[in-house]
């Protein structure tokens, strides 16, 4: 016989109900049979006795019955065994390709687990209330005899949308209606599960009681949500209610600020048989940023719902025939062409049959449920991110309301058969942002924040800038797309626009703005998502507008000319302060008139016949000997009286220690320039006696926090202060003469720091080390924005991965050699140059002179001192 013609039914006597199907009827534990052509398929078909009671021997051969008609009607190539089981503890270890069962939950998941071993495809029939087995190893259709209430499916349908991850939650809030008070633990248990392929989740429920009088429930449910501690519970809701108070549940929850872009409402509606399909449109309240889903029942339970075990039968057996036959035929037209050898090569595993088994009969069964058309509930999201502010949206200019829409998606169903089965995601905001909606944007021309250019056909676009990185960011993201509009842009310079503060300030009720009108006009009646600019987070302004988190705190310093070096003219001075100095000279003054006193006054010369008129028995004497130890000079004479000795010895050791000191000193003021003393705080400018002025620029946040503070040192500094509109180059110059400061963000003083080096190629400016009044410069909001919160999140976490401070630094000024110069306190170590020694060249200058002036004192003394005796000679020779 020709093995790839086989057609054969074998029907033993086993009675065993069981669907598990291996796409070999070789030994479980390899992919070692050439292919399917080779020999029949064995299958095992479960009947649990127990679990089908009464039924079992009429479902016994039904299937048999069944199981015999589709082999000899559909089963076009190979063959197929086929064995019967009563209890479901068998060995699957056995030549079987798949099994089929009808059991209990916990037996089905048994028999699950040991099928997956073995590489089996498993068809179940199971308990209602089970989960769902893993849509890729098995397919299972809970039993329902199409009696039960649409309520008693709202369990299952929680357990199939847990195990197909349509929601994925950590926590969530269950709300109920009294109502469903009876058998609501069935879907407390059902959100609880945890078993293979769902989350666990941490629950917690709350009932709406009921009352009679409509302004009763609404204050009921109130209170209800009022008592949920949304910080600790999440934001995730689950409300199984009814129409009527759906309605009023959507109302007061928006209206407590509930429902908003981070959290979810899932509401599930059993009853809905006497509304319309579109019964969301006039009963929901849906507002811009809302993520709300709804499942509803739309099955009807009026006419002959029995639904038969036998079906699921037959329709399972009959796509399992089908698609045996079918994989076979395709693997004959491949197994033709080509050698043993080949084929041994490239056969499919057993695992890859048996998912394309799956494949093949989920296909089939798919949407073409005929066992059970009452039960049958529908899934509907809302779309509603963006529609406020989209562009393919045209609307009445005069009607802002009718702007505010949103669109019923129709995003999948739910079956026993099919399960939860979606198109889209349940939440389609949460998973994919704006969806790629096309947002409008307002911007201006603002280094660092925003820089505008013109692009080749001559239209200002945003081209960089610490703003556009992050809105680049935040669109991919939160998945949208924009177009954004330039408000008055500035003449440009050579291609691009001039560098410098554009702003243009209004006043809008008394308030001081940085905000171009047109901008914030389009903000305060919300047709803008966020103002692409960086703006000053002003206090009063929040009464119109809502700020981001901010993208960065601009801190105010000021500019001073950098301090020039003292004189080192005296350097030779520095180590010893005027007080040291003052004691130097009189120690060695008084030192020698001592030696003198000691050396006249000792026996020891009496005594030894020791001459006292020469050598340090002369005062002179004694004061150049202790002048020259003190220059660690050698003397021609020495006491001879210990009593001397001790004197000049102690003297040395003083002389010791005193040049020690100096010369360790000096080599130290050597290295390090001694500077000017700087300006470096606010309250040293304020106190300052050098007639130093300062400025602030007009217009800025910091006028106005000066204007309005009580601080005395902030009054004095405004009073103070110039108020210019622009740093003019007379002002630079003063600046750099050490006559005034200007007091402006740090960063704009370090671009004026670049420009003027750029000029000049010198360090003349430096920053003070004081940094006050933090200014935070955050992007703009509609007020009460459902987005904010969502927008701050990114931006945090922009901050959080360092992207934002990155960013802000790639607009600062390029570091040259005065970047270490930007701070007055800074030091570099210095070569001793001629500078430095011009003290002592002073010094050798002066006593140069005054050797001179003595050495012509001495020539004209002893001129005079001859003149003198020539002329007592010439009298007493006239005489």
């Amino acid at each position: 016989m020709n093995h790839r013609n086989v057609r054969s039914v074998i029907l033993p006597g086993f009675m065993v109900l069981f669907l598990g199907l291996a796409l070999s009827p070789c030994p479980a534990s390899g992919d070692d049979f050439p292919s399917l052509l080779s020999t029949n398929v064995s299958i095992a078909i479960i009947l649990d006795r127990e679990y089908l009671g009464e039924q079992y021997e009429k479902t016994l051969d039904e299937t048999k019955n069944i199981v015999e008609k589709l082999i000899r009607e559909h089963l076009k190539n190979g063959g197929m065994i086929v064995k019967y089981y009563s209890w479901t503890s068998i060995n699957l270890k056995r030549d079987f390709s798949a099994v089929i069962s009808v059991t209990g939950c916990k037996n089905t998941w048994d028999i699950y687990q040991e099928a997956v071993r073995e590489r089996l495809v498993m068809l179940s029939i199971t308990d209602p209330d089970c989960p769902r087995l893993p849509v890729g190893n098995a397919i299972m259709i809970p039993r329902s005899d199409g009696t039960a209430s649409a309520f008693e499916e709202v369990s299952q349908i929680i357990l199939d949308m847990k195990s197909s991850r349509a929601i994925d939650w950590r926590t969530a809030t269950l709300l109920y209606d009294q109502a469903f008070d009876v058998e609501i633990s069935r879907c407390i248990l059902s959100l609880l599960e945890d078993r293979e392929g769902m989350k666990p989740l941490s629950l917690t429920e709350f009932k709406i009681h009921a009352p009679t009088h409509s302004w009763e429930k609404r204050k009921e449910i109130r209170r209800t949500l009022l008592g949920i501690p949304t910080a600790y519970t999440g934001k995730n809701f689950i409300a199984i209610v009814n129409v009527a108070t759906l309605t009023l549940l959507m109302e007061i929850s928006k209206d407590l600020k509930l429902v908003n872009p981070s959290s979810q409402w899932l509401y599930l509606l059993p009853h809905t048989d006497t509304y319309s399909e579109n019964f969301l449109s006039s009963a929901t309240i849906i507002n811009e940023g809302d993520n709300v889903a709804f499942v509803y029942n739309i099955g009807n339970k009026g006419r002959n719902c029995t639904v038969n075990i036998l079906c699921y039968m037959e329709s399972y057996l009959l796509h399992f025939v089908r698609s045996l036959s079918k994989l076979i035929r395709e693997e004959q037209v491949v197994f033709g062409q080509i050698s043993d050898e080949e084929w041994e090569i490239i056969r499919p595993s057993k695992l890859e049959r048996k998912h394309k088994f799956l494949h093949m009969i989920k296909n089939a069964i798919t949407a073409k449920d005929d066992c059970n058309k009452c039960s049958q509930w529908k899934v509907q999201s809302a779309e509603t991110w963006g529609y406020v502010y989209r562009t393919d949206f045209t609307a009445d200019p005069n009607d802002l309301q009718e702007r505010k829409k949103f669109t019923i998606l129709d995003i999948g169903y739910w079956t026993p058969q099919d399960g939860f089965s979606l198109t889209d995601a349940l939440f389609p905001h949460t998973r994919f942002g704006f969806r790629g909606t096309q947002l409008i944007f307002y911007s201006y021309h603002n280094p660092p924040w925003q820089f505008v250019t013109y692009n080749e056909s001559g239209s200002p676009v945003i081209s960089s800038g610490v703003v556009y990185d992050i809105l680049t960011e935040l669109s991919r993201k939160l998945n949208f797309t924009y177009t954004m509009i330039i408000s008055q842009p500035t003449e440009l310079n050579n291609g691009s626009l001039l560098e410098g503060n554009t702003t243009a300030f209004y006043d809008i009720k008394g308030i001081s703005s940085d905000i171009p009108q047109d901008i914030f006009n389009s903000i305060i009646n919300n047709k803008i998502l966020l103002a692409a600019i960086g703006s000053t987070v002003n206090e009063k302004q929040k009464k119109f507008i809502s700020y981001t988190y901010p993208i960065s705190i601009q801190t105010y310093s000021f500019i001073i000319s950098r301090p020039r070096e003292l004189s080192r003219v005296l350097l030779f001075l520095s180590p010893f302060g005027s007080d040291t100095w003052l004691c130097l000279a009189a120690a060695v003054a008084l030192m020698g008139p001592v030696l003198w006193v000691i050396n006249k006054l000792s026996p020891y010369y009496e005594v030894h016949s020791k001459p006292t008129n020469i050598g340090l028995g002369k005062v002179n004497n004694c004061f150049w000997y202790i002048y020259g130890a003190l220059l660690q000079q050698g003397g021609l004479y020495l006491p001879y009286a210990d009593s001397g000795r001790i004197i000049i010895g102690t003297w040395w050791l003083v002389v010791l220690v005193i040049v020690t000191t100096y010369c360790g000193n000096l080599v130290a003021f050597l290295t390090f320039p001694k500077i000017d003393i700087p300006v470096n705080r606010i309250m040293q400018l304020l106190r300052n006696d050098r007639g130093i002025t300062w400025s602030i620029r007009r217009g800025t946040f910091l006028e106005e926090v000066l204007m309005d503070s009580t601080e005395p040192k902030y009054v004095q500094l405004y009073k103070g202060s110039q108020m210019i509109n622009e740093l003019t180059e007379d002002l630079v110059d003063r600046i750099e003469a050490g006559q005034h400061v200007h007091i402006d963000w740090r960063n704009n003083l370090r671009y004026l720091m670049k420009r003027q080096f750029l000029q000049t190629d010198r360090c003349d400016f430096a920053l003070s080390t004081d940094e006050f009044l933090d200014e935070q410069i955050a992007l703009v909001m509609p007020k009460d924005s459902p987005y904010l919160e969502l927008v701050n999140d990114e931006i945090k976490r922009m901050h959080q991965f360092g992207f934002i401070q990155r960013w802000v630094a790639q607009y600062l000024p390029s570091k040259d050699k005065c970047s270490g110069a930007g701070r007055v306190m800074d030091v570099q170590n210095h070569t001793v140059n001629s500078s430095d020694m011009a003290g002592s060249y002073w010094i050798l200058l002066l006593g140069f002179s005054c050797g001179l002036f003595i050495f012509v004192g001495e020539f004209a003394y002893s001129r005079y001192r001859k003149y003198k005796q020539s002329k007592q000679a010439a009298v007493a020779y006239s005489e």
